[in-house]
């Protein structure tokens, strides 16, 4: 069987939303006799829960139900159809008759809607309560007439899914998502109050290889931030204690997480609030629930500046690059995940210090005035500068009396003592004098 053939047979999974009984029951019964995975329901909420927390293919919308919606405006994404004209659900649809009640065929966004070059729809729900969905973003792909007549029903929806297969699987795929991020840096932290839609990334994450730390709340996700650094952060907006913005920015005032990639997943998608998320520092802004395909390549762009150090495990200088990339902090944190045994030589302009490592472990720093660890307390502090580990030199010695994390938050909370005085000092110099 060729490979679009099977990959037809192995991925047939259809959301059935159907708000008459009678019809629900034929449209089940000619699909599953056909093979297809299908789950029918007649409430739209339930229906946008299963697309968006399962691998769903298809969801067929009864258009009698009045719930498929065009993208408004103010909603619309990059990537979305340009003009307000081309916002609505197919001609194909806006010519069926009023009468007949027919499927909208509606595909989870798994892919850019500009290369998908399908309207841009969305599948609301009625109420207001906690327990009810976002609206769901979907494409609109085609028109189905309910299945009186079998044969073509069939047909047409086979017709689909091989069009959504031929578009998703092309001939020459690109590189797996974090393929070139080293292994001991794919750590991540997700904070959400919402059970499952936390649980729906952390697991997402976890199947590319993700060492995942969950947060309900700001004050939760700081703590997990500060004592596990991981490499990426995701966080809702609403969180239970205090905004998710206000979050951000004591990510960025703390010199241990301020070069941290952090995303926002939240739910409110609107041009002001993406402004408020960039202004607080956020590294990028997913729309909830975001399409899994999209939220990793949009993840691994952001580590790709941590995979352009070299990790090597070749002697010599196996690790090398520019403090600005990712941090001296960071810097740090790499010789001591990765367990390296060497020494990490560091220069910025005329300035330069040696750190030895022992298995992740600082054994000794040497700068250019004085040794220990206010060498480490230092160098924490460089904004910029080139390093190299050397992998070959002998180091020689017992490990410092303070442990690795020890060093490490110290010279953080020195730091940003160092900061905080020099911030106060500059707004009592712009204070009026009586």
């Amino acid at each position: 069987m060729a490979g679009a053939e099977q990959e037809l047979t192995q991925t047939r999974r259809v959301v059935v939303l159907e708000g008459d009984t009678a019809a629900r029951s034929t449209t089940e019964s000619i699909l599953r006799r056909e093979d297809y995975s299908v789950v029918v329901t007649q409430h739209p909420a339930a229906a946008l829960r299963l697309a968006s927390a399962s691998a769903v293919d298809l969801v067929l919308v009864d258009l009698g139900l009045g719930c498929v919606e065009a993208v408004p405006v103010r909603q619309r994404r990059r990537g979305d159809p340009a003009s307000p004209e081309e916002l609505v659900v197919p001609e194909v649809l806006a010519r069926a008759d009023p009468g007949e009640r027919g499927y909208a065929v509606l595909r989870p966004l798994r892919l850019d809607p500009t290369a998908a070059r399908f309207p841009v729809v969305t599948l609301r729900t009625a109420g207001g309560s906690a327990e009810t969905p976002s609206p769901g973003r979907f494409a609109a792909v085609a028109y189905l007439p309910r299945p009186d007549a079998e044969g073509a029903f069939v047909f047409g929806l086979e017709a689909v899914f091989r069009e959504a297969v031929r578009r998703e699987d092309p001939a020459e795929p690109g590189p797996p998502p974090f393929s070139s991020t080293p292994a001991a840096l794919l750590t991540a932290l997700v904070a959400d109050p919402d059970d499952r839609a936390r649980r729906a990334v952390a697991d997402e994450l976890a199947r590319h290889g993700f060492t995942v730390y969950e947060a309900r709340s700001a004050a939760e996700a700081l703590r997990l931030a500060v004592a596990r650094r991981p490499w990426l952060v995701l966080t809702e907006l609403d969180l239970p204690d205090e905004d998710g913005l206000a979050l951000c920015q004591r990510m960025r005032g703390h010199s241990l997480l301020r070069r941290t990639p952090v995303v926002f997943l939240s739910a409110r998608d609107d041009s002001a609030t993406r402004y408020e998320a960039l202004r607080a520092g956020a590294d990028d802004f997913l729309a909830k629930p975001a399409p899994s395909r999209e939220m990793l390549i949009r993840l691994d762009l952001l580590l790709r500046r941590f995979s352009e150090i070299d990790l090597g495990s070749e002697s010599g200088a196996g690790l090398r690059g520019a403090v600005e990339l990712v941090g001296a902090p960071a810097v740090l944190q790499i010789c001591h995940i990765n367990q390296l045994t060497g020494v990490l030589v560091a220069h910025r302009g005329s300035q330069s210090v040696r750190i030895a490592f022992r298995s992740g472990q600082v054994v000794s720093a040497t700068g250019p005035d004085h040794e220990g660890p206010q060498v480490v307390y230092d160098f924490v502090g460089w904004p910029n500068g080139q390093f190299a580990f050397d992998r070959d030199a002998v180091v020689e010695g017992t490990l410092m009396s303070a442990d690795f994390n020890v060093l490490l938050l110290e010279g953080c909370r020195r730091l940003d003592e160092r900061r905080r005085g020099r911030l106060e000092e500059a707004f009592e110099a712009e204070a009026p004098h009586h």
